[in-house]
């Protein structure tokens, strides 16, 4: 009866230390930009990507496909990726997760992703959704790290011809829609 139970135990607590690793990870993602709507400066987003890449095994697969990220093997290949984030402002929501813990050490998981972004060339915003299927490796330290990332599915689409007008509050969308209602009036 207690080994049962330790394994319960230990498999709800990988599920519990993969949905953080998972958080983080977002929340790494968008660590890389400024309130205002920019890339952070190179120092800071350079350890915030190294950081990033830290979720993942040294000899882990990232399988993005053309246009978002390619195929990359290694952190350090991935690291590179997101120090080149297409973005100049994102969020991340990963949500719908199913994990599967196969041993003590590895563990799979489908998660769905919706991100809103600014594309860092033209500004214009993305709406983003993705389904993502990834494998986990459990290292000597302990910690959980994701082994293989891959994105099934993967489906942008732009919010419109004009840059999104991005704000941080009320205020700020109603001084931009002033502008531009100004302008479309000249």
């Amino acid at each position: 009866m207690n080994a049962l139970l330790e394994q319960r135990v230990a498999r709800l607590e990988a599920i519990d230390a993969i949905r953080r690793l998972k958080a983080q990870y977002a929340a790494l993602a968008d660590q890389k930009y400024t309130r205002c709507y920019a890339l952070q400066p190179d120092p800071v987003m350079h350890d915030v990507a190294r950081q990033q890449a830290e979720c993942f095994t040294e000899d882990a697969v990232w399988q993005g496909g053309d246009g978002f990220g390619s195929d990359l093997v290694g952190r350090a290949a991935i690291e590179q990726w997101f120090r080149r984030s297409p973005w100049r402002f994102a969020l991340h929501y990963y949500t719908g997760e199913r994990i599967d813990v196969i041993d003590a050490d590895r563990a799979e998981a489908t998660w769905r992703l919706w991100q809103i972004a600014l594309l860092d060339d033209s500004g214009r915003g993305v709406l983003l959704a993705a389904i993502t299927a990834e494998q986990y490796a459990r290292g000597s330290d302990g910690a959980w790290r994701i082994s293989h990332m891959c994105f099934e599915q993967l489906h942008m689409v732009e919010t419109g011809v004009q840059p999104l007008p991005f704000a941080a509050d009320f205020a700020g969308l109603d001084a931009i829609r002033g502008r531009t209602h100004l302008l479309e009036s000249e």
